[in-house]
């Protein structure tokens, strides 16, 4: 159960493993998370690395893109750590539309 090396999932986390977190502790409906653990795994190695620490530890690495770092996008726009982590991987494969869309910022509820 949980991790198994060479499973399809991210850095060696089971990919039905990771769908079943993200609905029971980060409440993604059943659809949504099939699609974050998909982005997951597609994400660059250096991210993936980084979400696997941050996944089995709880210790979130400082890995950096573009100036932000998954805490920052955490604190500054509100995402949760998975959501922080394919935005990471976003200002890799685009930065410049990244960048721009989180310029722009985010709209909160009242």
């Amino acid at each position: 159960m949980g991790r198994t090396p060479g499973s399809d999932g991210v850095a060696g986390i089971e990919r039905d493993y990771i769908i079943s977190r993200l609905a029971d502790e980060f409440g993604y409906p059943a659809e949504g998370a099939h699609l974050v653990a998909d982005k997951l795994a597609a994400c660059a190695g250096e991210v993936q690395a980084s979400f696997h620490k941050w996944w089995t530890t709880g210790h979130l690495d400082v890995l950096e893109v573009e100036q932000y770092t998954v805490q920052r996008l955490m604190n500054e726009h509100g995402m949760n750590p998975v959501a922080a982590f394919l935005t990471l991987d976003w200002l890799i494969r685009e930065p410049e539309k990244a960048r721009t869309s989180l310029a722009r910022g985010h709209d909160v509820l009242t």
